[in-house]
């Protein structure tokens, strides 16, 4: 049986109405659905105990990519390039992470879910890499393809990820100027980019908490590393990680039939 896996929703507008919405964007679904998973979106509700019988089912849980987190939420003041935050979305998104870590649900970090597990463990975050880390690269993107392969990233040897990647460097894109400072009680960061900024985050002691600063889910078709680890995290929500499971096909990307939009983050 296909492995069941959330991914939060986060608040939108419609463009054409202006209606509120909630949705997420579509290429998170299709890289689960093609690694051999089921996604699943959770809304934002006003009582996060409602989810209950909806985590229940739940094998596994992917954090996407989106807006910039509250500095509050790491013991901060907002830095003047700090972009608009979502207080009720990092509620939310920390209340799902405390959950499963607590439960020892497999998660699978991108982009800000990256920063988010780190924050949910007590670490903290450059709020803007071109103000705070002298001598970084250009970090943020998106002026660009989501698929555009902008630098490459050292992956740590002998690391989880390492394993799971089976490679110790690859290309990736780029769309962030937020990353990983103090990293959080039990977060070992395992590949970095060529100025230092950390890309890569583990959680060794759990079953799988995995994640990446960059876009996997807009590129895995190409950079089979990311195959790997959508394949590998997929497995880890059926199985435990180190059972001996034939890799997911990723050859097919079938639409599905989900409340999704196409958003910018």
């Amino acid at each position: 049986m296909r492995p069941l896996i959330g991914i939060p929703c986060h608040a939108s507008f419609r463009a054409e109405t202006g209606r509120p919405i909630y949705g997420n964007n579509r290429s998170y679904v299709h890289a689960l659905e093609a690694a051999g998973g089921v996604p699943v979106l959770i809304p934002m509700l006003n009582d996060f105990t409602a989810l209950d019988p909806l985590l229940a089912c739940l094998d596994g849980l992917l954090l996407p990519g989106g807006v910039d987190m509250q500095p509050s939420r790491y013991g901060e003041e907002k830095h003047p390039l700090t972009e608009e935050a979502d207080p009720q979305l990092d509620q939310f998104e920390l209340s799902l992470t405390s959950w499963a870590l607590k439960e020892d649900i497999p998660i699978l970090g991108i982009c800000r879910g990256m920063q988010v597990i780190n924050v949910a463990l007590g670490g903290s975050l450059y709020q803007d890499l071109s103000d705070q880390y002298p001598g970084s690269i250009r970090h943020s993107q998106r002026d660009l393809p989501r698929t555009h392969l902008s630098h490459h990233i050292i992956v740590e040897p002998g690391s989880q990820i390492e394993s799971l990647l089976s490679t110790q460097e690859l290309w990736v894109n780029s769309l962030h100027h937020q990353a990983v400072k103090a990293p959080g009680n039990g977060v070992h960061i395992s590949g970095r980019a060529g100025d230092g900024v950390a890309e890569l985050l583990e959680v060794p002691g759990h079953r799988f908490v995995i994640a990446v600063q960059g876009h996997p889910e807009e590129i895995y078709t190409t950079v089979s590393a990311f195959a790997n680890l959508f394949s590998a995290f997929v497995r880890a929500c059926g199985f435990p990680v180190d059972d001996e499971v034939a890799p997911a096909s990723l050859a097919s990307n079938h639409e599905v039939a989900v409340v999704a939009q196409e958003a910018s983050t």
